[in-house]
């Protein structure tokens, strides 16, 4: 390529001209005459000055993007998710230690109570029998016998006495004991979990960091090559050369625009953390009257979506009586409104839910494709049409529910028709679509409770639990529907309270009523029918214990009910 080439007809002939049409064959000039006569022909510098600008162009935009390409975006994931399993393991053992010091205190609690029953025993067969004996000291030696019978039949009494309830220290230190035991196997779990984790998430990382190795090792190839090129005075060369160069800068400008968005998921650490229940759960029933009520005036007319935060306020959502907007609105448990919004979508039946994400703030979905942030301490409201977010949400697809993750700060937000159910984080940024398992058709309300998704599929008229984590949710059990003489209910709302236990609101043509389940909805604890056309609940904790709410459709009132502990 130093010396200028020969005519590949005429071979005697040095090439004077390319002949473009033929891709840049050199040529004498008699050929232009003969078989490349008619073509696309260029005198050699020319060409070669256009060739180089072509590939210095190219070079410059492949520059450009390399210098804004993240290359080193596997070492920042590779330190951010060693840095988060670690945060993970500290906020875990830190969490299990307490929860261990809770269950220890418990031990000597209980075992300070089994001694302060056998000093009560004691003393209590002290004051008896000193009574006694002052009595006997008193009566005839006649009847000395007569107390002396006293005094064994009451110390068998009160043998028996305190022995039953000995037997029942003993039993509840078993339980005590078993569960440390329980608790501490789950901590061994779930260290083994975050580890498999680890390093299931490297190797994917490792293989990413490889192709990304690979990127810059073609773009400093053929940088040097191209610059070469580009420095050499040889016009044969650039012209043969270039082309090539140019064809793999756009193969490579290629490679390097594509994203990978399952980094952001593999450097966030999922830990299922259990429920633990130092004391014996008491059993609760719903009060057979409403305790207290609430009335919402206009212009709030339809309630769809209710949710109570950790300091007793009430968030209610739904559409003003024009039906042209909805509203969300903040009150206390006696009614005062603190906070009103009235946000105006220019759709008809703008229906709106909400569910608390975290002490102030509250996550909201509204129809069609509207998810976003409302603060309640100001009333400020942030939010994202989803349809501009993901290219897969299709026009007719309507919004029709939303959970929260307080532990993980995710929003789940389910749509009509449909089993993807689309989570987002705490800064409403699209993380993944999360698929439920083939036999729910589409949720009408889901709730995220003790690392499980509640899923009610008022379609198919029952009520699931699954698997929240991954992209593939997995069923883990069904609520079991309340008999009610054959009505085919069906389920519409699901909530929680904080020891975990399940609240479903189930609806028939003729009847309503909110079931009490427990942790995993295969037990029926409690049940209350309702005639009030309830169609939003939720559980607020209160200086007076918990309570259940129940919001109506149609009447604008917002319902208490205690949650009475059983004898």
């Amino acid at each position: 390529m130093r010396h200028a080439p020969r005519c590949h007809i005429h071979l005697e002939e040095i090439a004077k001209l390319y002949c473009e049409t033929c891709v840049n064959l050199p040529i004498c000039v008699a050929c232009v005459h003969g078989e490349h006569n008619g073509h696309n022909l260029h005198e050699v510098k020319a060409l070669a000055k256009l060739k180089r600008k072509q590939l210095t162009q190219k070079l410059k935009a492949l520059q450009e993007i390399n210098k804004n390409k993240n290359v080193i975006a596997t070492r920042q994931a590779k330190e951010k998710l060693i840095l988060n399993v670690s945060i993970e393991k500290e906020k875990m053992i830190k969490m299990h230690h307490e929860k261990a010091q809770k269950i220890m205190t418990k031990i000597q609690d209980t075992e300070g109570r089994k001694q302060q029953v056998e000093q009560e025993k004691q003393d209590t067969e002290k004051k008896i029998f000193d009574s006694l004996q002052i009595e006997m000291e008193h009566e005839i030696q006649g009847v000395k016998k007569k107390y002396e019978d006293i005094f064994r039949v009451t110390k068998l009494e009160l043998s028996d006495t305190f022995k039953t309830r000995e037997s029942s220290l003993e039993k509840e230190l078993a339980k005590l004991r078993e569960q440390r035991e329980r608790f501490e196997r789950d901590k061994k779990e779930l260290l083994e979990s975050i580890e498999k984790q680890l390093n299931e998430n490297m190797k994917i990382i490792e293989t990413m960091s490889q192709h990304f190795d690979n990127l810059q090792k073609r773009f400093e190839t053929l940088n040097i090559m191209s610059s070469s090129i580009l420095a050499s005075d040889n016009d044969w060369s650039a012209v043969q050369c270039i082309p090539d160069m140019c064809t793999a800068a756009t193969n490579l400008m290629e490679d390097l625009k594509q994203d990978f968005p399952e980094l952001t998921a593999l450097i966030k650490v999922t830990v299922n953390y259990k429920q633990y229940f130092f004391e014996k759960p008491s059993v609760t029933k719903i009060s057979e009257n409403f305790d207290k009520k609430i009335t919402i005036n206009n212009p709030y007319q339809k309630v769809y979506g209710m949710t109570c935060s950790g300091d007793g306020k009430i968030v209610i959502s739904g559409i003003t009586s024009n039906w042209r907007a909805s509203f969300i609105i903040v009150i206390d448990m006696d009614g005062r409104m603190l906070k009103e919004k009235i946000l105006n979508t220019g759709e008809l039946g703008p229906f709106r839910y909400c569910k608390f994400l975290s002490q102030h703030k509250v996550a909201s979905v509204c129809i069609p494709d509207e998810i976003g942030l409302y603060d309640v301490r100001d009333g400020s409201y942030i939010k994202k049409n989803i349809s501009d977010v993901i290219s897969s949400w299709p026009k007719d697809r309507y919004v029709r529910c939303v959970a929260t993750d307080p532990v993980n700060n995710h929003i789940f937000v389910g749509g009509e028709d449909i089993r993807d159910v689309y989570v987002f984080d705490d800064q409403l940024n699209y993380l993944h679509i999360l698929t439920l398992p083939e036999m729910i058709k589409w949720p009408r309300d889901i709730t995220a409770s003790d690392g499980h998704l509640l899923v009610c599929d008022y379609d198919g008229k029952k009520c699931f639990v699954t698997t929240m984590d991954g992209l593939e949710s997995k069923l883990v059990g069904e609520f079991m529907k309340p008999n009610l003489g054959g009505n085919k209910l069906a389920p519409t709302r699901v909530c929680s309270d904080m020891n975990g236990y399940v609240y479903v609101l189930w609806r028939g043509s003729s009847q309503c009523c909110i079931v009490r389940y427990n942790h995993d909805g295969s037990q029926v604890l409690t049940k209350r029918m309702l005639d009030k056309n309830p169609h939003a609940v939720t559980v607020v904790e209160t200086s007076q214990g918990e309570k259940l709410l129940v919001a109506t459709y149609n009447t604008q009132t917002v319902y208490l009910y205690d949650l009475m502990t059983e004898d």
